[in-house]
């Protein structure tokens, strides 16, 4: 699934929350025992122009029960600047 926020300058954090917010909804809406998204793991590849992000679905109890890797950058189409966030599950 691939998600996809414009923003202008001075905006990249708000952006960048509701992008975050958008995807743990969409993985609570795909696997309805999801509570919470935890952090497995972050790295930032091509000068830190790319972050990617596994992270772990936690259902209420605290249990893995799946995972989601987030690829996360910036693009530039029709003189606008965006933010796309490639998410895919792992498990």
């Amino acid at each position: 699934m691939q998600f996809r926020y414009a923003y202008t300058a001075g905006k990249e954090a708000v952006v960048r929350h509701e992008l975050e917010r958008s995807i743990s909804n969409y993985v609570k809406e795909i696997i309805p025992d999801a509570h919470r998204l935890y952090s497995k793991r972050t790295s930032s590849s091509n000068k830190g122009q790319i972050r990617q992000d596994w992270r772990n679905v936690i259902n209420k109890e605290g249990q893995e029960i799946n995972q989601i890797y987030i690829e996360m950058y910036k693009e530039r189409a029709d003189d606008s600047s965006y933010y796309v966030a490639d998410v895919d599950l792992t498990k």
